[in-house]
């Protein structure tokens, strides 16, 4: 089984280009892929995401998609070009191969569980975050339907309100208004509460 020692014993006495820009655009012959996409195949210096990711696979035992994440912390804008088709459902066009050199598959491979360690308290602090804005928005919902009434598509908002929707009526039925700017009647919907201290109570949950 390949170490992570020996991946930073091979890479570390490899070279790769730094750029290849000056191979110019344009598309490699007879293949669906360009050249500087080619060319970063042939150097021995680069590998794509996708066989580093197991190369690291079988030198940690980690599963594929944790080594991309390790990957994409480490080195959030890596190199890149153009090979293969998109499927039309994703919107055609071409495909986008990404490559580590060797310098990064050895600095990855020198900290890989250190980056693994970091992944693991932020993806800790994230949950935390959605399961008290989960908590925060049932806690409201549950106040809402307590101490107030719903109120749907009206022209004018009421004192004591808390909006939830803004909408305009065109010509193909109802859309959201926010972030748009039309010269037609805009409807509101959201809460009306009965006083303003119930709705200052509702906006500090």
């Amino acid at each position: 089984m390949k170490t992570l020692a020996k991946i930073i014993e091979k890479y570390s006495a490899i070279e790769c280009n730094s750029s290849n820009y000056y191979i110019g655009g344009g598309l490699a012959a007879d293949k669906f892929a360009s050249r500087r996409h080619e060319d970063a195949k042939q150097d021995e210096g680069k590998v794509t995401f996708g066989k580093a990711a197991q190369m690291f696979k079988k030198a940690t035992g980690v599963e594929i998609d944790v080594v991309y994440d390790v990957f994409n912390y480490q080195v959030p804008s890596p190199e890149w070009h153009h090979a293969g088709k998109l499927p039309k459902s994703y919107g055609g066009g071409m495909k986008k191969t990404y490559f580590l050199n060797a310098n990064e598959i050895v600095d990855i491979a020198k900290i890989f569980h250190e980056i693994m360690s970091k992944l693991e308290l932020r993806n800790a602090e994230k949950r935390q975050a959605e399961d008290q804005k989960k908590t925060r928005e049932q806690t409201q919902k549950e106040f809402l339907n307590a101490n107030a009434t719903y109120i749907s598509r009206i022209i004018s908002r009421p004192s004591f309100f808390h909006e939830t929707e803004k909408e305009y009526n065109g010509k193909y039925g109802w859309f959201s208004a926010y972030g748009k700017s039309y010269n037609i009647t805009a409807y509101y919907s959201g809460y009306q509460f009965a006083t303003e201290e119930l709705l200052k109570e509702f906006n500090k949950i």
